[in-house]
């Protein structure tokens, strides 16, 4: 079943790229009508939306893990936390390429950019947490990284605030033109979405068996 999703992800989002970048083509910057760079929205906005679903899937693990104390509960958290850092990456990356074309800067302190910039970094951290050598119990360990995922949460709402509610050299909203466009932008997010889905099961899965074969 997971190898369908997969190949369901990909095949959308060939589709959405391919749809992107002709019938669903978004017009360059006023300097530079032809260039391709604002398609780059159709991979940095739902790159941006996994990377704070997949932080939200790492503060339910981790509230679960702290009242339950079942391995389980941790072994997601962690598996959210490695692939929203794929996906933090893919935002701030996008961003910045996209930022450099439209403004001519890498990078602005921006309220926006910082806290994009600060959640790339939390889960950084957590990573780091989840290998580090933390004196104490596996529970310890993952008491530690359940308590941080949980307080490192509260950037999330930051991001859309900023996003939202406080003036930016961005736009807040971003609207498509035509139905072509719109009809990318869905199949980008949907496929971006399975992926993951899928990647967090699979990685998921990984930690279980690991877990398993150390203690055989």
């Amino acid at each position: 079943m997971r190898r369908v999703l997969l190949c369901l992800a990909f095949v959308l989002f060939l589709l959405s790229m391919w749809m992107a970048l002709t019938v669903g083509r978004i017009e360059g910057p006023p300097a530079n009508p032809d260039s391709v760079v604002r398609n780059i929205l159709y991979t940095h906005v739902p790159g941006s939306i996994c990377a704070l679903l997949c932080f939200f899937v790492l503060l339910v693990a981790s509230i679960a893990y702290l009242c339950t104390r079942n391995p389980k509960w941790d072994m997601l958290a962690a598996a959210a936390g490695e692939v929203g850092a794929v996906f933090a990456t893919i935002l701030n990356a996008t961003g910045m390429i996209f930022s450099r074309a439209e403004w001519g800067l890498w990078w602005t302190p921006s309220p926006r950019l910082i806290t994009s910039a600060i959640l790339w970094f939390l889960y950084i951290v957590y990573l780091i947490l989840r290998t580090a050598g933390l004196p104490g119990s596996q529970h310890r360990k993952a008491q530690v990284c359940a308590i941080f995922g949980i307080i490192a949460f509260l950037d999330v709402p930051l991001v859309y605030i900023s996003a939202r509610l406080i003036p930016d050299i961005h736009r807040p909203n971003f609207s498509f033109g035509s139905n072509e466009q719109r009809a990318a932008f869905v199949l980008g997010m949907v496929a971006t979405l399975l992926w993951a889905a899928v990647l967090i099961c699979l990685r998921t899965d990984i930690l279980k068996n690991k877990a398993r074969l150390e203690k055989e």
